[in-house]
Order: structure tokens, then C-alpha cells, then sequence
């Protein structure tokens, strides 16, 4: 048996998920990286690779996050279509 897949509402809603989630995440990776930069360009400062291993991961899971809330809302939206027709 074959089970249904799922609707409009429930992928805008996981799109509103990730996009929050990849949101905050971008929200918090860009300015701790900026601020490692600043600190590494410092004279006596940080390495230089770890405004790269720090701010990278969450800078990364914010796009990842907001890519696949628009892929949900791809799928959303054709889904809709094909209920039009």
C-alpha cells in the first residue's frame, strides 16, 4: 500500500523551519567570523585558519538549511499546480 505523500501545507511549513533555522544560523556565522578575521589581523592575533574552522561550519548549515526550504517550496508550489489543473 501505497502511502501519500505530503502536502503544501506541511513542506511550506518545514520551509519555514529551515529558513528560520539557516537564518539564525547565517545571523550568528558572519559576524563571529568578521570579528576572528578581526582578531587574527591583529598584530600579536589568532591564526589565521581559525576564523575558517570557526566560522565556517555555521555559515555552511545556514545555506544548506535555507537551500532545502527552497527546494521544499519548489516542491510545494508544483504540487499546487498539479492540484489546479
Amino acid at each position: 500500500m501505497r502511502s501519500p505523500g505530503p502536502d503544501t501545507a506541511s513542506l511550506r511549513a518545514e520551509a519555514r523551519v529551515l529558513t528560520l533555522a539557516g537564518l539564525i544560523l547565517l545571523g550568528l556565522g558572519f559576524p563571529l567570523t568578521l570579528y576572528l578575521v578581526s582578531l587574527a589581523l591583529a598584530p600579536n592575533g589568532l591564526s589565521p585558519v581559525l576564523p575558517l574552522a570557526i566560522g565556517l561550519p555555521p555559515i555552511m548549515l545556514g545555506y544548506i538549511a535555507c537551500h532545502f526550504a527552497s527546494v521544499r517550496m519548489v516542491k510545494a508550489r508544483a504540487l499546487e499546480s498539479d492540484l489546479v489543473r
